[in-house]
């Protein structure tokens, strides 16, 4: 007699269930890039090897996933972590652990090492993906939660990753947007998918397509259906679905030297028992022209010049207050101003919020940040939408911009029971 695949499901979920008690309630989980606890600092996720790649990786590549944290104040404590499995929209799957990875559920983070010579004391814990201990066996999009072994329902933190095959290709390009209101401010994307030895029985409905720029997830264009489609190729040429505002480009400053002032560095002084780092006065930027910068497109790279030894920046870099100021004449009404990129985890959170100064006649926010090389934008959020950011507000918006574009192919068919990434592709404005 065949077994039956749903019964040795709900069998193998009784078991976790009885051995693991008080597992974390994954079901009303937000599935969203999230630091929930202050302990925590400097929270990333990328390629080994490659500190200015995106959290993406190939399901039969050979390079991990490193994902890093500092833990602030007092003793390292026992950080464990697991990884939940997600829909194409970032909701939980209905897969279960062993369905789409070996090793175990429950793991601890056992690298970590304590700040070397730093007036502020952090340990730093690092973590790759897969290891000895977990490999995921599916592609798709990918939730890790960091939690207390104490308490497993306090989540500490959770980031976002993808894995994806490579089961179509993808040609993709920029263009400048048709309609002449749009043409100096927008950036138009193309793209078709090459699929004539992949099967899709119904492109409409069992391909999800999410388009990225600069891993912004607030501006994210997805539910795009194909222009024109043959034997071959899926081609995605619309005039008006896959159009995103080109915005400026970012802002940058760098405090990996405490005795030199940088490029946009006001001060730098010690009042025990930090560093304060003051950035020149920020001004609004939307009536200037265009000037071309070299940016790493909303992301950082820690480092310090404190000692000789270049190769351990991640325990060696200092921490320091670092005061952020944007000059601007009457605070603005139904509307709030945060600082943003991933030197913020891309959140729209109260944290990164500015606090408007009437004395000075500016917004202004102190981050507590690690030294290195920061990119960052002042963008406006309305009260009455508040998942979507405005970056030209502030910064302007010029079709000459250089951005990343991160393509998603997402494919379930009707015997499937999770959303495959069958390609991811990442294209420039400029290439």
């Amino acid at each position: 007699m065949p077994y039956n695949r749903h019964i040795i499901i709900t069998l193998v979920a009784f078991m976790l269930t009885i051995n693991n008690a008080n597992a974390i309630n994954t079901d009303t989980l937000p599935c969203i890039d999230k630091v929930y606890s202050n302990l925590l600092k400097s929270v990333r996720m990328h390629q080994s090897g490659w500190e200015n790649s995106y959290p993406v990786m190939n399901l039969y590549g050979d390079n991990p996933l490193l994902f890093s944290f500092d833990q602030m104040d007092g003793q390292p404590i026992d950080f464990y972590y697991t990884i939940i499995h997600c829909t194409h929209n970032w909701k939980p799957s209905k897969l279960m652990f062993f369905e789409f990875a070996e090793g175990f559920e429950e793991n601890e983070i056992r690298d970590y090492e304590d700040s070397h010579n730093t007036i502020v004391p952090y340990t730093h814990f690092s973590l790759e993906i897969p290891n000895r201990d977990i490999k995921p066996k599916l592609s798709g999009n990918y939730l890790l939660i960091i939690y207390s072994k104490e308490d497993t329902n306090r989540i500490l933190c959770t980031k976002r990753f993808m894995i994806y095959e490579n089961l179509v290709s993808v040609e993709g390009r920029v263009n400048e947007a048709p309609e002449s209101d749009y043409r100096k401010k927008y950036q138009k994307v193309d793209f078709k998918i090459k699929h004539k030895s992949y099967n899709i029985s119904n492109p409409h409905n069992d391909l999800k397509i999410v388009v990225l720029q600069n891993y912004q997830w607030d501006n994210a264009i997805t539910d795009i259906i194909p222009s024109f489609l043959d034997n071959e190729y899926l081609v995605y040429e619309w005039d008006d679905k896959i159009n995103f505002n080109a915005a400026n480009e970012y802002r940058y400053f760098s405090f990996n030297n405490l005795e030199i002032y940088s490029e946009f560095v006001e001060n730098i002084e010690f009042r025990k028992p930090y560093y304060y780092i003051k950035i020149y006065k920020g001004k609004p930027k939307f009536f200037e022209p265009y000037s071309s910068i070299e940016d790493i497109n909303g992301r950082y790279v820690v480092s310090t010049k404190r000692f000789a030894n270049k190769d351990y920046p991640e325990v060696e870099a200092e921490y320091a207050i670092v005061d952020f100021s944007l000059d601007y004449n009457s605070p603005i009404s139904n509307a709030d101003v945060y600082i943003f990129g991933e030197l913020t985890g891309y959140e729209l959170s109260d944290e990164y919020k500015l606090k408007y100064n009437l004395e000075t006649k500016s917004y202004n926010k102190l981050l507590f940040l690690k030294q290195g090389y920061y990119n960052y934008r002042y963008v406006l959020v309305s009260r009455e939408d508040g998942a979507k950011s405005d970056h030209s507000f502030f910064e302007g918006s010029y079709r000459e911009t250089e951005n990343d574009y991160l393509l998603f192919v997402y494919h379930r068919d009707p015997s499937s029971t999770y959303d495959k990434l069958i390609n991811f592709t990442q294209f420039n404005s400029r290439n």
